[in-house]
């Protein structure tokens, strides 16, 4: 289930797709940020260290502001990825977008990988730190299907 496909081409396409990191690590944040302008994909990406926040945000943005893509940390203080996931169960049929949610952990623990699997929102689950590759299969699948 792990992404590991390897590109050697970029992607030109001027599609204008919409990222969501939440991620309780800064330094996380800042690589995903370097990742994507250098390969210049997902110029439109949000960073959160609070899962609480985007929750609040998804349930008041029209389907246009809504991102297309989130990359979801499990291991957080206070509300965790488990209880993102939780509670994005509960308002994703009523959400306007088909949005797409990728587990970016470090955790190796098969448990986890299952787990994650039984969302039908999860499309896959990543092993921390991102590979270079790895972002530009997720941002070729969003555009494919774009």
């Amino acid at each position: 289930m792990l992404l590991q496909a390897s590109f050697t081409h970029q992607n030109n396409h001027q599609t204008k797709s919409r990222l969501v990191m939440i991620d309780d690590n800064p330094l996380e944040h800042m690589i995903m940020k370097r990742l994507c302008q250098r390969l210049k994909i997902f110029a439109e990406a949000d960073y959160h260290f609070d899962a609480r926040n985007v929750l609040a945000q998804l349930s008041q943005e029209q389907a246009n502001d809504l991102p297309d893509i989130i990359l979801l940390d499990l291991q957080m203080p206070e509300f965790d990825g488990w209880d993102f996931l939780e509670e994005f169960s509960r308002i994703y049929a009523s959400l306007p977008k088909n949005i797409k949610i990728y587990i970016f952990s470090s955790s190796i623990n098969p448990v986890d990988i299952t787990r994650s699997a039984t969302y039908p929102f999860v499309c896959d689950f990543i092993s921390k730190p991102m590979k270079q590759e790895t972002l530009q299969q997720i941002y070729q699948q969003f555009d494919e299907a774009a």
